[in-house]
C-alpha cells in the first residue's frame, strides 16, 4: 500500500468501505433467496446466465486457490523470522515451510468446520489483541515524531497518494485487503439457521475490516522508511515490531501475522473447496469433488485438491522472481479479479429484487441503492485502473488472462462435453425474472 498510494493507504481502504457493504449487502440478501455453497456461482447463473455463473465460480476458485500463495509464503517467512531467521532469504526453505503449513491447514479442513472454526476463534482473539495493542504503541511513536516519517495531513492530499494512479492502486489493494468477508457464505449449507447468520457474519465481517486495516495501517506505515518497507516486503511486521518494540516482544508480531496467515489460509481453502464441490454438482468441475468424509461431511477431495494446487502456485511464485513482486502482483491481480465478481453478485442481487425495489424506503436503500453503489464502484475502479496505469501488464495478465481462459473452458464444457449445466437454467431464470 505504500509502495503505491504513500501514506495515503487509508483513503483507498475508507473508499472501499462503503461499495464492500453494498455488495455484502447484495450477498446477504441473496443469500435468503437461496442457500447454495456455490453463492455467486449459484446466483448469476439463476439470474442471469450460466456462462456468467460459470465465470463467476470460475474467478471465485482462481481467486481462493492464487490467494492461498500470497498466505503461505508470508506463513513460511514469519515461521522462519521466529525459528531460523538466517534462512528468511531461503526460496527453498520458504516453500518447505509454508507446504508444511499449508499440509497442516488441510488436514484440519477436512476434520471438519467445528474443528476449523475452534482454530479460528482462537487465532483472531490473539491476533486483534496484540494488533491493537501494538498499534497503539506505534499511534503513540508517530504522534510524538518518534517515526521515519512524522504524521502530516499531506499524506491524504491528492499529491500526497500519487494522484489518480496511486489512488487506483491503493484501491486495488484494498479491495484484496477486504475480500474473503464472503468466507461465510460459502459454508451456508452446514451453518445453523442458513437464510440469516451467514449474510450477518459478512456484514459484521467488513466492518471488523474496516475498523482494524484503517487502525493498524495508519499506525504501522510509517514507522519505517518506504526502503525499509520494501527491503521486509514479506515479513512487514516483523520488523515494524523490531523498531518498536523490545525483545522478546518484538517475535510476539511475526507470531501475529503467522497465526493471522494460518487462519486466512484456512477459510481460504474451506471456501475453495466448497465452491468447488458446489460446482461439481452440476458437473462443470471433476466429480470426485463430491465425495465427502463420512463423520463430517467435508469434501475432502475438494479440499485436497486445493492444497495441492496451492503447492504448486507456491512453487511456481518462488521460483519465478523475487518475493516483493510476486505479493505485489498477486495482490492487485486478486483485487482485479474480486472487483469482477462481487460486481456481478451485487449485479445480480439489484436485478432480482427489481420488482419490490419500491415497496419501502429500507427495501429502496438495502436491495437497490447500496448494492447498485457497489456495482458502479467496481466498475468505476476496472475502467479507471487501466486508464491511470495503475495495472500493470503482469497484474493485467494474471487478472484478465485468467478470465478469458474461464471463458474457453465454460466453451468447452457446453459445446464439446455437452454439460446440461449450461441448457437446464431457462426454468430458474424464468422464475427469478
Amino acid at each position: 500500500m505504500v509502495a503505491v498510494s504513500g501514506y495515503g493507504g487509508i483513503v483507498p481502504i475508507l473508499v472501499c468501505f462503503v461499495p464492500m457493504m453494498g455488495i455484502a449487502i447484495a450477498y446477504q440478501r441473496l443469500n435468503r433467496w437461496d442457500q447454495s455453497s456455490g453463492a455467486t456461482y449459484t446466483w448469476v447463473a439463476n439470474v442471469f446466465h450460466p456462462y456468467l455463473g460459470f465465470l463467476s465460480g470460475w474467478m471465485i476458485l482462481l481467486y481462493y486457490t492464487l490467494g492461498t500463495t500470497t498466505l503461505t509464503i508470508p506463513a513460511g517467512i514469519y515461521t522462519l523470522d521466529l525459528l531460523a531467521p538466517s534462512l528468511i532469504d531461503n526460496h527453498a526453505a520458504i516453500f518447505t515451510v509454508g507446504a508444511l503449513w499449508n499440509l497442516l491447514v488441510t488436514a484440519l479442513a477436512i476434520k471438519g468446520l467445528k474443528v476449523v472454526a475452534r482454530f479460528e476463534w482462537s487465532i483472531v482473539i490473539f491476533e486483534y489483541a496484540v494488533l491493537l495493542l501494538a498499534a497503539g504503541v506505534a499511534g503513540a511513536a508517530m504522534w510524538n515524531g518518534a517515526t521515519a516519517a512524522p504524521f502530516s495531513w499531506d499524506w491524504f492530499s491528492w499529491q500526497g497518494m500519487g494522484r489518480m494512479k496511486g489512488l487506483m492502486g491503493g484501491i486495488l489493494i484494498a479491495c484484496f485487503m477486504y475480500s474473503g468477508w464472503d468466507a461465510a457464505i460459502y459454508v451456508n449449507e452446514e451453518t445453523v439457521d442458513r437464510a440469516n447468520n451467514p449474510g450477518k457474519a459478512a456484514l459484521a465481517s467488513v466492518v471488523m475490516l474496516a475498523l482494524m486495516y484503517s487502525l493498524t495501517t495508519l499506525a504501522f506505515q510509517s514507522v519505517l522508511a518506504p526502503n525499509e518497507l520494501q527491503a521486509h516486503a514479506g515479513n512487514a511486521l516483523s520488523a515494524i515490531g523490531a523498531r518498536l518494540l523490545h525483545p522478546p516482544w518484538n517475535s510476539v508480531m511475526a507470531l501475529v501475522v503467522l497465526t493471522g496467515t494460518l487462519a486466512s489460509l484456512q477459510s481460504a481453502v474451506v471456501s475453495a473447496a466448497r465452491m468447488g464441490f458446489a460446482m461439481s454438482r452440476d458437473h462443470v468441475m471433476p466429480s470426485f469433488f463430491q465425495r465427502l468424509t463420512v463423520a463430517r461431511a467435508s469434501p475432502w477431495a475438494a479440499t485436497l485438491t486445493m492444497s495441492v494446487l496451492n503447492l504448486l502456485l507456491l512453487a511456481l511464485a518462488l521460483g519465478t522472481g523475487g518475493i516483493a513482486a510476486a505479493l505485489s502482483n498477486a495482490a492487485s491481480s486478486l483485487g482485479l479479479i474480486s472487483l469482477v465478481f462481487y460486481g456481478i453478485t451485487a449485479a445480480a442481487a439489484v436485478w432480482h429484487q427489481r420488482a419490490t425495489l419500491t415497496e419501502s424506503w429500507s427495501d429502496c436503500l438495502l436491495g437497490g441503492v447500496l448494492p447498485a453503489i457497489g456495482v458502479l464502484f467496481s466498475v468505476w475502479v476496472l475502467v479507471e485502473s487501466l486508464l491511470s496505469g495503475a495495472v500493470g501488464g503482469a497484474v493485467l495478465s494474471y487478472g484478465l488472462g485468467s478470465i478469458v481462459a474461464g471463458a474457453v473452458v465454460a466453451v468447452f464444457l457446453h459445446r464439446v462435453k455437452a454439460v446440461a449445466f449450461f441448457d437446464s437454467r431457462e426454468e430458474a431464470r424464468s422464475a427469478a425474472r
